[in-house]
């Protein structure tokens, strides 16, 4: 496709010259949720352009992000972010703001097929990226207490529910939420808190072989309790092998436990934790398709794992589990 993207009358190709990156051969866009995406291939390699509204808060929140990681880890497998030439990250073309980064290699998780070694790996990365993330004060790179998939979010969007759902899941949210409710409100407010990815589902994930290759996407990050990172993460393991009972859902939940270092309190919450995340999955993701038809492939893209998961759950009644594997 051409690089015109409408960005005040300058092309994708001058954008990133600006940048340092010359001999352009092809840019074209791909999906996502909020932000305009641009991939460009180019003599010097493959480069990732990001695109939203100026003043552009989401750009210099994931440009801040990205840069802290850098310094305090460079072993992470996170895209590099480039500067111009005043030193500048995020620029501002028309009335778009822009910041451009190395494209990690590799496949999207959604591709692969779930080892214990990869989820090892997948759990150290992680417990890596939440480490380098913990000293960050959130003001400092604009990252917001509360954002649209932040689980606390889906107290909010359970009324949603009986708008887009049958009244089984219609039953299984509510019961969801109930349980966020009663489990987690009460003692959120002690659980630890930092800044967090929070969204290491399977497409912000890539992955060549056992090896993590890239962690995208930091436009979901949010200031909120730490176990709410590894609860996501359960969720879409959980999704992408059809149970949150798999042995490889546990071995994720253990290693990351170890890692990090979580409390009992918070291994306690992560199997309601990756419910919530569940249900705002089916019930947030029809809600955003609805609004947004022009995206609703994309925010629909796990919508059939979700109904089927949450399928099994209602069947098997699965209780909650205290990982490590007995029941509560």
């Amino acid at each position: 496709m051409g690089d015109d993207l409408g960005l005040g009358g300058v092309t994708v190709t001058e954008i990133i010259a600006g940048y340092g990156v010359s001999g352009v051969r092809t840019v074209r866009t791909t999906a996502s949720e909020a932000d305009r995406t641009c991939l460009v291939e180019a003599t010097e390699g493959h480069f990732v352009l990001k695109i939203s509204p100026w003043p552009g808060g989401g750009a210099t929140m994931q440009a801040a992000l990205l840069a802290h990681v850098a310094g305090h880890d460079p072993e992470l497998p996170v895209p590099r972010l480039l500067t111009d030439t005043d030193g500048r990250a995020v620029t501002r073309h028309g009335d778009s703001a822009v910041f451009v980064m190395t494209k990690c290699p590799g496949s999207s998780l959604e591709t692969a097929v779930l080892t214990g070694p990869l989820v090892d790996r997948i759990a150290q990365v992680q417990a890596g990226l939440i480490a380098a993330l913990a000293d960050l004060a959130p003001a400092a790179a604009r990252v917001p207490t509360e954002q649209e998939w932040c689980l606390d979010s889906m107290l909010g969007y359970a009324p949603l529910a009986e708008q887009h759902l049958d009244t089984g899941l219609g039953a299984f949210v509510a019961d969801v939420v109930a349980d966020f409710r009663t489990r987690v409100v009460p003692v959120r407010d002690g659980l630890p808190h930092q800044v967090l990815h929070a969204d290491f589902n399977l497409s912000n994930l890539l992955v060549t072989g056992d090896r993590v290759t890239g962690v995208i996407d930091f436009g979901d990050a949010v200031h909120a309790p730490r176990v709410y990172d590894v609860a996501v993460t359960t969720c879409y393991l959980a999704l992408a092998l059809g149970s949150l009972t798999h042995p490889l859902v546990d071995r994720y939940v253990a290693t990351v436990t170890s890692l990090v270092g979580l409390d009992p309190v918070e291994v306690s919450l992560v199997p309601a934790l990756a419910l919530t995340r569940l249900a705002m999955v089916l019930v947030w993701g029809r809600e955003v398709a609805a609004r947004h038809p022009e995206r609703a492939g994309y925010a629909l893209r796990y919508d059939g794992l979700a109904v089927a998961l949450a399928t099994t759950v209602q069947h098997e009644s699965v209780p909650v589990l205290e990982y490590g594997g007995t029941p509560s």
